[in-house]
């Protein structure tokens, strides 16, 4: 299988994502057993527990850098632990194993996706295209950034394992809900049966394979060019969508009409008194 070849940046709590702490979403694995019999002591200013942050940050960026290096099915429990230059010990301080390593690495950069893609598509102007472009822009943006990324939420994440793919298509199927209700509040007079939310589904896979191409390849083309090939299906969309509501405010109109002749024709004539003299 090919793998990417990718050059890592620099270290040490570099921020990424719109200039935030590289770990400010983590959450601290719970301590091993026993952790908390005994009150932390301080070594060379820091506590106990401000040491296990520590350890857990660069095992947690090791483990990133590993499994983008040589993906999930090739890297150990040792791996991570030389890069990080830690023993077997604080390793299992964080993690299980690497399956549970990697969900650890793959929670924090979708966290970092979810995010700058929610906040782009928060400032765009209403619209299925506008939305749409807001988002896969700040989708492409992110993994192109420090491709590692690609590696681990575009490739591993849904072709490592049967497990990593199934947590992959039920993140998935979030960002479907999300996509699926904005269109939903955008055409509220769908056709009814249509399942809009079938279609997201279909959208969402393309755009996650066209990145997964272009990964693969370099990031040859630049990010706009990739967003264009994306958005002529979702311009399609918009037409489509907006075609078919129209379409239904019509039949909806048209039924009134007939309604209301129906009516008309139901009331008995009657006659005035000064008709009938």
């Amino acid at each position: 299988m090919k793998r990417i070849s990718f050059v890592s940046p620099p270290h040490g709590g570099a921020s990424r994502g719109g200039g935030e702490p590289a770990f400010q979403h983590l959450q601290l694995m719970t301590s091993s057993p026993g952790s908390d019999a005994a009150p932390s002591r301080a070594y060379r200013g820091e506590s106990a527990e401000a040491r296990r942050q520590q350890r857990h940050e660069r095992l947690l960026e090791s483990a990133f850098d590993a499994f983008a290096h040589q993906g999930i099915a090739r890297t150990t429990m040792r791996d991570i632990c030389a890069q990080a230059r830690l023993t077997d010990r604080y390793f299992y301080e964080s993690f299980r194993n690497t399956e549970d390593a990697f969900d650890a690495v793959y929670n924090w950069q979708r966290d970092l996706l979810i995010q700058r893609i929610s906040e782009a598509m928060k400032g765009a102007p209403r619209g299925v295209e506008s939305i749409a472009r807001a988002g896969l822009h700040a989708f492409y943006s992110f993994i192109k950034e420090d491709p590692r990324r690609a590696q681990v939420l575009l490739i591993d994440a849904f072709s490592a394992n049967r497990q990593s793919a199934d947590k992959a298509q039920r993140i998935l199927g979030q960002y479907t809900t999300l996509i699926t209700g904005i269109a939903r509040s955008l055409y509220p007079r769908l056709k009814r049966g249509f399942n809009l939310e079938m279609l997201m589904w279909g959208l969402l896979g393309m755009a996650i394979q066209v990145g997964t191409v272009w990964a693969r390849n370099g990031f040859k083309e630049p990010v706009e060019e990739v967003l264009e090939y994306n958005l002529y299906a979702w311009q399609g969309l918009e037409t489509w969508v907006g075609r078919m509501a129209r379409d239904a405010m019509d039949a909806a109109q048209v039924r009134r009409q007939r309604e209301g002749a129906k009516t008309a024709s139901a009331k008995p004539d009657t006659e005035s008194p000064a008709d009938q003299a």
